[in-house]
């Protein structure tokens, strides 16, 4: 038998791409280049190089983060990371908050710059301090990851709060984690249920497997198989492997769905491809029982 089991893995969203977000970001990076020469042109994307060179030589602190994210995908310019990171350190010392995430992002990789968590820590510090969601986010992800800084649940708690509270979908997520474990905030099931619920409503898709995962218990909330269900559906479709994993068990055992082997294998087959071990142990374990 088959346990449901969830990984609470919390990331740094600080995968570049997470935290490059402005109008000409491409949620993929390193898609991008071809998706941005093939809807644009290269021509084009030169052009539009060109005006933020001039502008960011100008002092304009919006082109030269739209420069550094040019160089740091590639886009009519040859990728070059160390050249992204100056140009996100000009903008940065103007205040754009966006480039400074993204060079403490780049500290904290060792992408560009010569990596140093304390460095990190201290972009991240500078643009929660200015009320800036994904900063807030960061610092708490430092803490509790000890990044930078020693290890403290509590304080990262402090700052999952102050992001959620700006809508940072991780954040409520990251706190909701918090309040279900007991680490660095009280143990509240039904307090983490409702993060997690903010989370989902608000687009993260982990949030919504997890908050499936409660339904199915009833942990937190009335427990109701149809909404795990639905939950788990909403985030396979949005590829989430372990989304997919949890709705091929719901389709195995008939939880909130009619029982059905073949959508079952399908799924633990889409959760296997999705790079998801246990869909893939899953799998092997029923070839071995025929």
């Amino acid at each position: 038998m088959f346990r449901i089991g969830i990984t609470l893995a919390i990331l740094l969203l600080g995968t570049r791409g997470a935290a490059q977000q402005h109008e000409h970001e491409h949620e993929h990076p390193k898609a991008a280049p071809s998706k941005s020469e093939a809807f644009f042109g290269k021509e084009e994307l030169s052009r539009q190089v060109g005006i933020h060179e001039k502008g960011c030589k100008k002092g304009d602190a919006q082109e030269c983060f739209n420069l550094a994210l040019a160089y740091a995908q590639g886009l009519a310019v040859p990728k070059d990371d160390a050249r992204a990171a100056t140009f996100y350190k000009k903008a940065c010392d103007k205040a754009f908050l966006a480039a400074c995430n993204n060079l403490g992002i780049a500290y904290m990789e060792g992408v560009g710059v010569k990596k140093d968590p304390k460095q990190a820590l201290s972009f991240f510090e500078k643009t929660c301090k200015a009320e800036d969601a994904k900063g807030c986010f960061n610092v708490g992800m430092a803490h509790a990851s000890g990044f930078g800084v020693a290890k403290d649940p509590e304080r990262a708690a402090t700052f999952f709060d102050k992001a959620c509270g700006k809508g940072h979908a991780d954040g409520c997520f990251s706190l909701g984690v918090a309040h279900a474990q007991g680490n660095g905030a009280k143990k509240d099931p039904e307090r983490a249920a409702a993060l997690f619920t903010k989370a989902c409503d608000a687009g993260n898709m982990t949030a919504c497997n997890t908050l499936g995962v409660s339904y199915l218990s009833g942990t937190g909330v009335k427990q109701d198989k149809k909404q795990a269900f639905d939950l788990f559906s909403k985030a396979c479709d949005a590829e989430l492997p372990g989304g997919c994993f949890n709705l091929g068990l719901s389709y195995r055992y008939g939880n909130g769905v009619a029982k059905d082997p073949a959508r079952t294998k399908a799924l633990f087959e889409k959760a296997c491809q999705l790079q998801f071990p246990p869909a893939c142990e899953a799998l092997g374990a029923s070839s071995r029982a025929q």
